[in-house]
């Protein structure tokens, strides 16, 4: 990121204002699959919904093989209509779920635990549907990579207070956050962000463009079985 030097300093006091404005919640990290599923309810949403929309998918379904199993359709039905990105969210979870069965022959990450953490995040950022900030998330929560989840929210957030680069992508924007953020400290300051976040006014709703540099990734062809529904889909975000 251009100038990355001169954004450090405003960083910190910008984090310095956040944690006493904003407590973090504690959070426990699920199996990895379930982090997989909240990661992708939490990209570009609250967390407040998202984990009302997750209880809903818990109501509605046996287990995240059952959530493989159902079509977009279903999972955004449980979603809502009125849920941020609902049709474009519901899409590329199941097509993350369905690449992680075709994979394993099973809906789990558990051989994850064996591999680098430069291994883990690779894996993850090849799965169909994947975005940055989902991938980020489980890296961080569920197998100690030192990552910080940035989506657009936080993105818009943090260009409005010029503590980034205007102009910066989303990885670009990740990689600062990483290097002002120490790997002991992320899950911490992750919770923070979000929490700043959830506060300010949302940035995203199912039909708003994104920014430049969007995190979402364009679609990967996908060898599941599942009829694409017949509607005309939602304008994804932007592409790879």
């Amino acid at each position: 990121m251009k100038n990355a030097s001169g954004y450090s300093k405003r960083f910190a006091a910008l984090m310095r204002r956040i944690r006493s404005n904003h407590s973090s919640e504690a959070q426990e990290p699920a199996e990895a699959v379930t982090q997989l599923v909240v990661a992708f309810l939490e990209w570009n949403a609250s967390r407040r919904s998202a984990r009302a929309a997750h209880r809903r998918l818990l109501d509605a379904m046996v287990d995240n093989n059952d959530l493989r199993v159902s079509s977009p359709d279903e999972i955004m039905e449980v979603l809502g209509p009125r849920y941020p990105l609902a049709q474009e969210r519901s899409e590329r979870m199941h097509e993350a779920l369905h690449d992680i069965f075709m994979r394993e022959q099973a809906v789990n990450l558990d051989h994850l635990a064996r591999l680098t953490k430069k291994e883990v995040r690779d894996y993850l950022n090849t799965l169909p549907g994947i975005t940055p900030y989902v991938a980020a998330q489980v890296t961080l929560m569920c197998f100690g990579g030192h990552a910080v989840p940035v989506d657009d929210q936080l993105a818009d957030l943090l260009r409005e207070q010029e503590v980034v680069d205007p102009d910066a992508t989303l990885p670009e924007i990740e990689s600062f956050l990483e290097r002002q953020i120490k790997a002991d400290s992320a899950v911490d300051s992750h919770a923070v962000l979000m929490a700043w976040v959830d506060a300010g006014s949302q940035r995203v709703s199912a039909s708003a463009p994104m920014r430049k540099g969007s995190n979402s990734r364009s679609r990967t062809k996908s060898t599941r079985t599942t009829k694409r529904p017949a509607k005309k889909k939602a304008k994804r975000t932007s592409g790879r």
